[in-house]
């Protein structure tokens, strides 16, 4: 052993092995190579930097031909999670050094406890929620305290304390948990903070190696002594007789210059602070046995560390250029970027579309593996959907919020809706859950919900009590055909309702164990189904026992928080969710593999794609401290955040260093613009000033995956979206119509296919808000009950006022005006009435007075092609004129149509309905020609009223040839849709357009009408 090359140098020994080579590959293999004797790996023991890179590595050593078998493998330990139970320790070895960790839900009840007195103790008030919040942002500064070995923040008393501003001393006295509060709680409980366990234990190991070092070798493998304690560790395994340490990618050729220039935010910050320490200098650290790079390996190793070099050394470019083509071909700087492409998408959703056309095109080479890498989680998902289009189907190594999964998100609506029993979209988000089972079938139940929630949960807001959703049912309006299921829809709820009793009898505050008891029980009765309990179907599954887990975790550890009501404690468990990350353990695609930077790390693929390289997502901005300013941190021994950068550069080029990788950015995000990453900003820079013109000919792909994502979704590739326009048989066209149809008809003929055609009709969504609709509603209807309260009397009543008032007072709460804004509204009314009050007064006593009110009426129109035609109105109002004339009236809270309209056929629905009063078509109404047709807007607001007559001159012949020109376009109108060639366009003209457009998605208008060539005009005319 002692003649081992590895160990045959001077200590401390230090090995790199460069950025590019697969680095867990080429360690397995020199490390067979070093101990080629039958058992002698199983001597070794392996420091790996995390426990994946550690899975990773015996992976590595398995898939070596001819390598150790299983049992013969070297004994792997993770540095950044070292286990005092597991080898090299002896059980039992260091518990006084090393007490158990707390475990962190108990961690973060504890301290958002502690929170919660300070808040009460200052006399304000906090949210379980937000003290959990704040607990996680205090936790993760423990953390940082104790990876730094900072044991005394006295320094921060004082003199710099009070020197900090206002709104920092607020902050900085939630330091006094930390500095006494926490500590006692711990030394009460027995237990260490995780990070202070890891940095014992490490610093343990150490002290016993350098008293007694191991019998075997010991190498340290990919860790660049970022920890303290780990720092401590590398450096005595470094001096061990039989040890080494192998950093990753160090930078051997970097000048002195730029050496010394390096700072925070340096991929070799980490590791020059390392070889300080053990007072070497990193041009004369060796390669790796076995781990020489090529002469493109080297090139590209040298590019982008050129590319990352100190901000204040990138003055010698020019020259470090010259360096690299020194002894090489003219285009040098050319072969180094070879296998180096760059994609730069308009948007993210065609970034994602690029990526998953490279994933997919790795497959079609047999045995290539390929990875994703990018921080950004969102265009993480947008790439597993896209690969779903090719069938393949990804995981994300990140995993996702236990929130965002089916049990999480299960357990929340199921909170939402206890929070709100009344609220008809709380149940239909609850229901559409596919936990949601009642025991039943989910297949089968999931039909009877959907029309349940089509027939009667639609529309107005039940109200807001348990049994509100239940007399919704009981009271809804059903068709004939539809009414048998009534009794099975009431069965649903109950049943829910009875599931949800636990949660419901539950008032007031509670221990956070009572709640998650009663949550936990409801879930469970609402989960099972026909074939298998609720437990069963709620806690499967990595995302079932992750929720299973956070459920424990509030039965047994947060008994540090007080009685909570129902409110905190949902806002609680919601930001406990959403803090835990559920990682899927298989079911992914074997060659392709989604991660994290963080993930990544020591990873090596065929083709590696860093994707989301903008600033601001790679690298992430340094996280703001709450607690703590940087002049605190610094003051207090604590890193500086930008160490983070230093790190992600790290990451980033190594990652960049392999054969095959492709760089992604999107050039605008939510339609701004955005900044390329500093890392990829200066490789351009570089590229640039080495090949000029040629840099982005040299950075482009050798297949161009963007324009092949345009042309995957290009309209133009296929045939192109044209203007919809249905020709359906006459025998299936309307044959009858309201008089409000035919000015949609006129503007949207498209709009009158799919309602009376197809049959389809707008749903109103559910816990529909009142608005301007309903609004409009409520006047009608109080109008209505105030007139036919007046009678046919010419002069109005001493109490017309307040008989108004209440009609609307009514009118708005049986709209579904809640209570809190009817002191708003009925501002509002009352000045509409005052108008409408005053109008009619001197209406009246000129003799017009009320003919009918809110009656419907009929004409049928003969000789059309197609047969008779039913023209129904529904009139708010027709009054009889002095003179015998006829005034057409309708209401409006809204805009009036304009004349223009009228006369243009537009907007015929007054002319029409005078056409139906002429001809009798309204029972009690005489068959009169029109003196006159208004709308009589009462809207309530700035202008609370308003006159608008169609008609220039009331009273003369002008209304009559009104309504006459109006039948003669109706009759052509009809005759022209009575033709089976006449389609039915979407809003074919411009200007005249219905504003409502309720079936304008059906007929996918926003994707002709902004189609090349097209003007946003449909066909017709």
């Amino acid at each position: 052993m002692s003649a081992n090359p590895l160990f045959g140098g001077p200590a401390p020994r230090v090995f790199t092995l460069p950025a590019g080579a697969p680095f867990l590959r080429v360690l397995a293999q020199g490390l067979t190579r070093a101990f080629p004797e039958p058992g002698a790996l199983a001597d070794v023991t392996v420091l790996a930097p995390t426990r994946r890179a550690g899975r990773a590595l015996a992976d590595a050593f398995a898939r070596l031909e001819g390598g150790p078998g299983a049992a013969l493998l070297p004994m792997i330990r993770p540095i950044g999670d070292v286990d005092a139970d597991d080898p090299p320790f002896e059980p039992g070895e260091l518990a006084e050094a090393a007490p158990d960790a707390i475990s962190p839900a108990r961690r973060e009840f504890e301290l958002a406890r502690l929170i919660l007195q300070r808040e009460t103790a200052a006399g304000r008030s906090m949210s379980a929620g937000g003290a959990l919040a704040l607990a996680g942002d205090l936790a993760r500064l423990v953390d940082d305290l104790a990876t730094a070995g900072v044991r005394d923040l006295s320094a921060l008393d004082g003199d710099i304390r009070a020197a900090l501003p206002g709104h920092r001393q607020e902050a900085a006295l939630f330091l006094d948990i930390i500095l006494e509060a926490w500590p006692a709680r711990l030394a009460e409980l027995g237990l260490v903070d995780p990070a202070e366990r890891r940095s014992r234990l490490l610093s343990a190991l150490a002290a016993r190696w350098r008293e007694t070092p191991p019998p075997g070798p010991v190498i340290a493998a990919g860790s660049t002594g970022s920890i303290p304690a780990a720092a401590e560790l590398l450096a005595v395994v470094a001096r061990l007789k039989q040890g080494c340490v192998v950093l990753p990618g160090l930078d051997t050729a970097m000048d002195q210059a730029a050496w010394d220039e390096i700072d925070d935010t340096h991929p070799q910050r980490a590791m020059k602070a390392l070889l300080a320490r053990l007072d070497l200098d990193h041009r004369a650290i060796p390669v790796w046995p076995g781990a020489e790079p090529g002469a493109r390996q080297a090139a590209r190793a040298r590019v982008i560390a050129e590319a990352l070099r100190p901000a204040r050394a990138t003055g010698d470019w020019l020259n470090q250029v010259r360096a690299i083509e020194a002894g090489r071909d003219d285009d040098a700087f050319a072969q180094a970027l070879e296998g180096l492409s760059l994609i730069e998408a308009p948007a993210p959703a065609e970034e994602a579309r690029a990526i998953a056309l490279a994933l997919r095109e790795t497959l079609e080479t047999p045995d290539r593996r390929a990875v994703l890498v990018t921080p950004d989680r969102g265009l993480a998902r947008r790439v597993i959907v896209e690969m779903q289009r090719f069938g393949v189907t990804l995981d994300d190594s990140a995993g996702a919020p236990l929130s965002d999964t089916p049990p999480g998100a299960f357990l929340m609506r199921l909170l939402e809706m206890a929070l709100d029993p009344g609220s008809a979209l709380g149940f239909i988000a609850l229901a559409a859950s596919p936990l949601f089972a009642l025991g039943q079938a989910r297949a089968t139940l999931s039909v009877e919900l959907m029309a349940l929630e089509r027939w009667t949960l639609r529309g107005r807001r039940p109200g807001h009590d348990w049994g509100a959703l239940r007399r919704k049912v009981e009271t809804a309006r059903l068709p004939d055909m539809i009414e048998p299921q009534r009794a099975r829809w009431l069965a649903i709820i109950d049943r829910t309702l009875t599931a949800m009793a636990p949660l419901a009898a539950l008032k007031g505050d509670h221990p956070c164990a009572d709640w998650a008891r009663a949550l936990a029980e409801t879930a469970e009765a609402l989960a099972g189904d026909d074939g298998q309990p609720g437990a069963e179907r709620l806690w499967a599954g990595d995302a079932g026992e992750a929720a299973a887990a956070l459920v424990r975790a509030f039965l047994h550890e947060a008994e540090a928080l007080t009685a909570l009501s129902l409110h905190d404690f949902a806002g609680a468990l919601l930001e406990a969710a959403r803090g835990r990350m559920v990682r899927q353990r298989a079911g992914g695609h074997p060659r392709l593999q989604v991660l994290g930077p963080l993930e990544a790390r020591l990873i090596s693929a065929d083709r590696v794609i860093l994707a989301g390289l903008n600033e601001g997502v790679w690298p992430a901005p340094a996280k703001a401290d709450p607690f703590m300013s940087p002049g605190m941190r610094a003051r207090a021994g604590l890193a500086a955040p930008e160490q983070r950068f230093g790190l992600a550069a790290h990451d980033f080029a190594q990652l960049a260093c392999l054969p095959e990788v492709i760089l992604t950015r999107s050039t605008r995000v939510d339609g701004a613009p955005t900044v390329a990453s500093r890392w990829l900003w200066r490789l351009q820079t570089l590229a640039r000033g080495a090949l000029g013109g040629a840099a982005d000919a040299a950075l482009a792909p050798s297949t161009d995956f963007l324009a092949m994502a345009r042309q995957l979704d290009d309209p133009g590739a296929r045939n192109s979206v044209k203007p919809p326009e249905p020709r359906p048989p006459l025998a299936v066209r309307p044959r009858a119509l309201w008089v409000t149809d035919i000015s949609t008809w006129v503007r949207d003929p498209y709009a009158i296919y799919a309602k009376h055609v197809l049959g389809l009709r707008e749903l109103d969504p559910p816990d529909q808000a009142p608005g301007d609709a309903e609004r409009g509603q409520a006047y009608h209807t109080a109008f209505e009950v105030w007139v036919k309260s007046l009678g046919r009397a010419s002069d109005l009543p001493r109490d017309a006022f307040d008989r108004l008032m209440t009609a609307g007072r009514d009118a708005l709460l049986d709209a579904g005006m809640p209570e809190a804004m009817l002191g708003l509204e009925l501002a509002r009314f009352e000045r509409a009435a005052r108008f409408v009050m005053a109008w009619e007064g001197e209406r009246r006593r000129a003799g017009f007075l009320p003919e009918i009110i809110e009656k419907t009426g009929e004409l049928w129109i003969e000789g059309a092609p197609g047969g008779p035609f039913k023209l129904s109105a529904r009139a708010d109002r027709i009054d009889l004129r002095p003179d015998g004339a006829l005034d057409i009236i309708d209401y409006k809270t809204g805009q009036a149509p304009s004349a223009k309209e009228a006369g243009a056929f537009f907007a015929p629905q007054l002319a029409l309905t005078a056409l139906i009063a002429a001809q009798g078509g309204f029972e009690d109404c005489p068959r009169h020609e029109p003196g006159d047709l208004m709308y009589l807007k009462a809207s309530g607001g700035k202008d609370p009223g308003e006159e608008c007559s169609i008609v220039k001159a009331p009273g003369t012949d002008e209304a009559s040839d009104l309504m006459r020109d109006a039948r003669e376009d109706l009759v052509d109108w009809i005759t022209r849709f009575d033709d089976p060639d006449t389609g039915y366009p979407s809003q074919p003209r411009r200007k005249w357009v219905n504003t409502y457009g309720a079936y304008d998605h059906l007929a996918r208008r926003k994707e002709w009408a902004s189609a090349p060539g097209e003007s946003g005009d449909g066909g017709g005319s």
